[in-house]
C-alpha cells in the first residue's frame, strides 16, 4: 500500500483533476496527501500587448499568494469531503526543484502531463523532465486529456532487464498487489539468438508472483516500422491497460533528447497514466 502520496497542485486548468485524481488513490490506500505548491510568475504577467511592464514584482506576488490561497483552501475542502488526511507544502525555486525536494518523503508522486497552452500551469521549462530525475520518488504522469475513473487495474509493464525497469516494477508494487491483470512488454526480442546471459522470463514472472502481483504474461513487440512509443501506446491500447509502469530514462538524457527514447515519447504523447521510475 501506499502510505504516502504528494501531488503537485498549481493555478493551472488541470490541476483540480489531478487532485481528484490523487484522492481517489489516497483513499483507496488509506494514504496520507501531501499538496506541494510551487511558487512561479509565468512572464507573461510582467508585459502588456505592447511589451512594456505592466506588473511589478509586488504585484505579481500578490497574484501568486491569491492563487495559493484559493487553491489550498480548495485542496483542503477536497481532502476532507474525501476523508483523507492531508498536508500542504509550499517553496520558491524553480518548480521543478520545490516539487522535487518535498516529494522525497512521499512513496509516489503525482504530476501532470505538460501542457503548453495552459499558460496559468506553474511549472517552467522542463518540469516533468527534471522532477523525474531528482524526485528520487516513482512518479505517475496524468494524461492532459482523458478521464481515469480507475488506475492499475490492468498494467502494462515495460521490461527491457534495465536496472530502471527493475526500479519500477518494484516502485508500483502498491498497484500491482490489488490490480486483476498484469502484461510484460519487450521490445525486439530475438528468441532464436537469446544470449546465455540474459536473465529469462521465468525469472520475472516469479518475482511477481512471490509479491503477490497478478500472473504476468508476455508479449514481444517488433518496432522495426514503427516508433517505440507508439507501440508502446499501441499495445497498452490493445491490452485495456489504465497504467503502464515503466524505467525512466534508461540512457543519458542527453542521448534521449538527441536520439530520442521511451521516455521522452510517452511524455509527449500518453493516453493512460505513466508510472516512471528513475
Amino acid at each position: 500500500m501506499f502510505r504516502r502520496i504528494a501531488v503537485h497542485v498549481d493555478p493551472g486548468n488541470d490541476c483540480q483533476r489531478r487532485i481528484d485524481f490523487s484522492l481517489r488513490i489516497a483513499k483507496a490506500h488509506d494514504a496520507h496527501l501531501t499538496g506541494i505548491f510551487a511558487t512561479y510568475a509565468f512572464p507573461g504577467y510582467f508585459f502588456d500587448e505592447a511589451g512594456l511592464w505592466a506588473q511589478t514584482m509586488e504585484r505579481a506576488r500578490e497574484i501568486d499568494a491569491k492563487n495559493r490561497a484559493a487553491i489550498q483552501a480548495g485542496f483542503s475542502e477536497a481532502a476532507q469531503q474525501a476523508g483523507v488526511a492531508a498536508a500542504w507544502r509550499q517553496g520558491d525555486g524553480s518548480p521543478a526543484e520545490c516539487v522535487a525536494r518535498h516529494a522525497r518523503y512521499s512513496d509516489v508522486l503525482i504530476l501532470g502531463q505538460e501542457n503548453a497552452y495552459d499558460l496559468k500551469a506553474a511549472t517552467g521549462n522542463e518540469f516533468v523532465e527534471q522532477t523525474l530525475l531528482t524526485a528520487g520518488r516513482p512518479v505517475i504522469v496524468l494524461p492532459t486529456f482523458g478521464t481515469f475513473d480507475t488506475v492499475g487495474t490492468r498494467v502494462l509493464y515495460c521490461w527491457n532487464r534495465a536496472r530502471e525497469a527493475a526500479r519500477a516494477i518494484a516502485d508500483a508494487g502498491p498497484l500491482l498487489r490489488s490490480a486483476s491483470a498484469l502484461r510484460v512488454l519487450s521490445m525486439d526480442e530475438q528468441s532464436d539468438a537469446a544470449d546465455a546471459n540474459e536473465v529469462p522470463f521465468e525469472d520475472l514472472a516469479a518475482y511477481c508472483a512471490c509479491h503477490g502481483y497478478p500472473q504476468a504474461e508476455h508479449e514481444n513487440r517488433v518496432t522495426r516500422d514503427i516508433d517505440i512509443g507508439a507501440s508502446i501506446l499501441n499495445a497498452a491500447t490493445d491490452f485495456g491497460a489504465d497504467l503502464i509502469v515503466m524505467g525512466a530514462y534508461g540512457h543519458s538524457r542527453m542521448r534521449e533528447l538527441v536520439m530520442g527514447g521511451a521516455t521522452q515519447a510517452l511524455l509527449k504523447v500518453m493516453t493512460v497514466p505513466v508510472l516512471f521510475s528513475h
